[in-house]
């Protein structure tokens, strides 16, 4: 008795899910569009660095620490858009394979700054080579190049 009432509640759940999942892609069929082109983008990204032995949301994390140098882990998680205890477990798993630092902050005497150790900045330069031109003509391989300047220049349109 109690396995079926589970089962129900189970299949009530996903019935529910399924259904707030449905609502949210009728609502907006754009924003799930560009959410599965943005995967698409990141599974082909962890494919090209996989002989690095680097994922594609380390990749991102390394590149918003280079563009910046020396950052806080309050500013990253908002460049990034991410949760600042993900963030912190990440940059730990950074930390451990030798590809940033974490530095006291002068301006703040409870706080840290992140930087690139020079393995990361190596590391980084070498991943950005390596994906390059690649993995733009991959996603783009299907459009005409008339067909990516018109993508590129709605999703633009798109950003506040």
């Amino acid at each position: 008795m109690a396995i079926i009432s589970r089962v129900i509640n189970l299949l009530a759940w996903a019935t529910i899910v399924k259904s707030t999942s449905d609502l949210f892609n009728e609502m907006i069929p754009l924003g799930r569009l560009i959410h599965m082109v943005n995967q698409h983008k990141d599974r082909l990204l962890n494919d090209y660095l996989s002989p690095l032995d680097i994922t594609a949301t380390q990749f991102k994390v390394l590149c918003s620490i280079y563009c910046q140098v020396c950052i806080t882990p309050v500013e990253l998680k908002k460049v990034l858009s991410v949760d600042l205890g993900a963030l912190t477990r990440m940059l730990d798993r950074l930390l451990c394979k030798g590809w940033i630092e974490r530095l006291p902050n002068p301006n703040d005497k409870r706080g840290v700054l992140v930087r690139l150790t020079p393995e990361g900045k190596t590391l980084c330069e070498k991943c950005h080579s390596l994906v390059g031109q690649d993995l733009h003509q991959e996603l783009t391989k299907n459009l005409t190049a008339d067909e990516v300047d018109a993508l590129y220049h709605l999703l633009t349109k798109v950003l506040p």
